[in-house]
Formats: C-alpha cells, sequence, structure tokens
C-alpha cells in the first residue's frame, strides 16, 4: 500500500496538514506489523494500523499534534490485557506520529511517491532515530483473458493494492466501461512482454478461454518469468499446455496450476477470491523473505 499511500500523502499536502503514523516496533500478537502505516487529518483517516482501541489512540493523539502544531511524538499501545490496554491480543506496538505540512513536506512526499511510480523499492528512513523501512510499489497484476472469471479477478482486487492490467485480443471484452482503471492491452499475447517491462513485482494470472491461448501466453512470459505465474485449468488442460512447450519445461516449473486457494470455488466471484488469497499469501511471503534477508 506504500504507493497509494505517500500519493494520498502528497496530493493532500497541497492543501491541509497531516500526520504519517509508522509502526516502527512490534513484538508479540499485534494487528499490524512493523512498517504499517496510516494518515490522519483533521476530519478524515485512510489506511490502518490495526483498528480498535489502539487505532483510535494513535487518531486521538494524530489530532493533538495537528491542533497544537506539534511535529511528533511516540505513542505505546499495550496489548497485555491489563487494565488501561488498549486491547488483548497480548503484545506491543510503538508508533511514531509524524506532522507533514508545508512546502517542504509536500516535496518530499511527491519525491517518495515519483520514485514508487517508477516502479522502484526504496530504504526509507521516517526519522534520524529510526532505523530505514522498505517502501514498495503497487504490484503489478497482470489479467490474461478478459472473460468472465477475468472481470471477477478485476472488480475483486480493486481494493488490494495492485496496479491491473488485462490482456485479450478479443476487443469486444474492453467494452462498456469494462476493466476500467486497469491498463489494457487489446492484441495477442505478443503484447504481454510490454506488462513484464517493469522493475514491480509481476503476478501473472491465465485465466483464457482456451488452452492454445495459455500455450502462445506462457511462451511470451516464460522468457522473463514475473514473480508469480498461475493457470486456471483442469488437469488434463494443464498437462497438455505444459507439453505444448518443452522449451520452457525449467520457467514452467514454478507455474501454480490449477491457480486460487482450494475453496471449492465455481462461480466466477468465488475463483477470483480463491485467486486473490493466493496471491496476497504469496505477495505477504516476499515481503518477510524480503525484510528477513535485509536484516
Amino acid at each position: 500500500m506504500d504507493e497509494r499511500l505517500f500519493t494520498c500523502l502528497a496530493a493532500r499536502l497541497e492543501h491541509e496538514a497531516v500526520v504519517l503514523a509508522t509502526v516502527h516496533r512490534a513484538r508479540g500478537a499485534t494487528p499490524r506489523r512493523v512498517g504499517s502505516r496510516m494518515l490522519i487529518a483533521a476530519d478524515w483517516c485512510a489506511f490502518s494500523v490495526g483498528g480498535g482501541q489502539a487505532e483510535a489512540r494513535v487518531i486521538a493523539t494524530a489530532r493533538t499534534l495537528l491542533t497544537n502544531a506539534q511535529d511528533e511524538t511516540d505513542l505505546a499501545i499495550d496489548l497485555s490485557g491489563r487494565a488501561g490496554a488498549a486491547g488483548v491480543c497480548g503484545g506491543h506496538m510503538q508508533v511514531r506520529l509524524q506532522r507533514w505540512h508545508g512546502a517542504a513536506d509536500c516535496a518530499r512526499a511527491q519525491a517518495l511517491c515519483a520514485a514508487l511510480r517508477r516502479g522502484e523499492t526504496l530504504d526509507w528512513q521516517p526519522a534520524p532515530d529510526l532505523p530505514p523501512q522498505r517502501l514498495r510499489p503497487q504490484a503489478r497484476l497482470l489479467i490474461v483473458g478478459a472473460g468472465h472469471c477475468g472481470l471477477a479477478l478485476h472488480e475483486a482486487a480493486q481494493a488490494l493494492g495492485f496496479e491491473i492490467w488485462v490482456q485479450d485480443a478479443r476487443a469486444e471484452c474492453f467494452a462498456d466501461g469494462r476493466f476500467a482503471g486497469a491498463t489494457v492491452l487489446c492484441g495477442e499475447p505478443t503484447v504481454l512482454a510490454q506488462a513484464l517491462a517493469t522493475p514491480r513485482d509481476v503476478y501473472a494470472v491465465l485465466l483464457n478461454r482456451d488452452y492454445p491461448s495459455d500455450v502462445a501466453a506462457l511462451d511470451v512470459l516464460c522468457r522473463q518469468p514475473p514473480a508469480f505465474l498461475g493457470m486456471m485449468g483442469s488437469a488434463r488442460r494443464i498437462a497438455t499446455v505444459r507439453a505444448a512447450l518443452p522449451q520452457h519445461a525449467a520457467a514452467l516449473q514454478a507455474l501454480h496450476a490449477p491457480i486460487g486457494l482450494d475453496i471449492d470455488a465455481q462461480t466466477p466471484e468465488e475463483i477470483a477470491v480463491s485467486i486473490l488469497a493466493q496471491l496476497v499469501q504469496v505477495r505477504r511471503g516476499r515481503e518477510r523473505a524480503a525484510a528477513a534477508g535485509s536484516e
């Protein structure tokens, strides 16, 4: 959510002060991890550091900062269940609250936003006394196949922090405002190379109407394997597609097929939920692995 958050922050700072709340320490059972962030202004909030009483205290403290024109403060969130605690989860969070305001902070937010929009991953230090945190651009969700399941996946993915691209050779799939907000590649699978030309993580999901389309798409995608590659289909169809691409056998070892967590999904909307659950699982796993590697 970093790209969306800093985009929102940069826009808001053009006309009002905003508090950026950042979880910089967490131990035990807590609702959010280190690096979680939210924005608080005088009459609105965006994003979340955990909800409930803990977040209510963050919001109240942030609005005190705004009222008093104070630059920053640290807030301890006790979740031990003891008297005065904000919850019973058992853990503890430390949240840094910083008031962003004026032209200099607006320029700083715009610079971070621009870098993230270019697909760059940044090591950003929220304060001189805090360790750097990793800021990540939105991952790109590449939907290959714009039929019923592709449309359901696009609609369900809107709130999950993906930059969405969709490819299909059938122009009629994109009529009547369908796939609004997505980058549309209307053409044969060779156009998929455009979606791979990015420093962002790409999560490619094949939801084609026939297996020749799968073969053609995988022939492109396997030349520059994305961070995630998944395909819908029966066991027989998957085997047929694999057999048609012996030159990509190594890359196809990473193919998730059939795609989606096994929840007995049948409708396009249920299939979209099962796919997105798997994508979130993979994305969080990659984030944890990257964080562990940087320690």
